[in-house]
């Protein structure tokens, strides 16, 4: 599906990626002429449940649409589970680490705040300057959370290389 569409305006780079992503989402969407029917879209068998509601009101709605688009990668199967434990904030970082013994010092190695998951891979000067490093290469944001770079795989092929090169700081292609 072509869409013809213009802007009135100017829009920077990161608003014309989400509109391109919307399209390619708009994209998948084939219509049929069978009858309608009522779906729950938060379970997977497209029935309600109190459950799922339950889930939808304490998370407010927000489902994490990036994880499982880890799985569908093609990536080896040590990265794929490296990062659904990325995801869920289950690597062994210091304070992860502190949750199941004690733990003396809680400091990243870079620099002096407190390790964990979000400031390791995406806060820490070290690991900021590696994401600038790599949008540079890569002449684009690649962003500057999980969330972010999730959104990418969301694209799937449109950002292989991109996602393949975004990878190797999160867990490397080495043995």
């Amino acid at each position: 599906m072509d869409l013809k569409c213009t802007f009135r305006r100017c829009v920077d780079n990161r608003l014309m990626n989400l509109w391109l992503e919307i399209v390619q989402l708009a994209s998948t969407i084939v219509f049929s002429n069978d009858e309608d029917a009522l779906i729950w879209k938060f379970t997977s068998n497209g029935i309600y449940s109190s459950q799922s509601l339950y889930k939808i009101v304490n998370f407010r709605g927000i489902l994490p649409v990036h994880v499982p688009a880890v799985w569908q990668l093609k990536i080896p199967p040590r990265l794929h589970f490296f990062l659904w434990l990325l995801s869920k904030n289950k690597l062994l970082t210091r304070d992860n680490l502190s949750l199941r013994r004690k733990v003396d010092d809680k400091s990243c190695l870079f620099c002096i705040e407190s390790e964990s998951v979000q400031h390791l891979f995406f806060e820490c000067a070290v690991a900021r300057q590696v994401w600038v490093w790599i949008s540079e290469v890569l002449d684009r944001n690649v962003g500057s959370s999980f969330e972010s770079i999730g959104s990418m795989w969301l694209s799937n092929k449109r950002f292989l290389g991109v996602t393949c090169f975004v990878l190797l700081p999160c867990g490397g292609f080495g043995n």
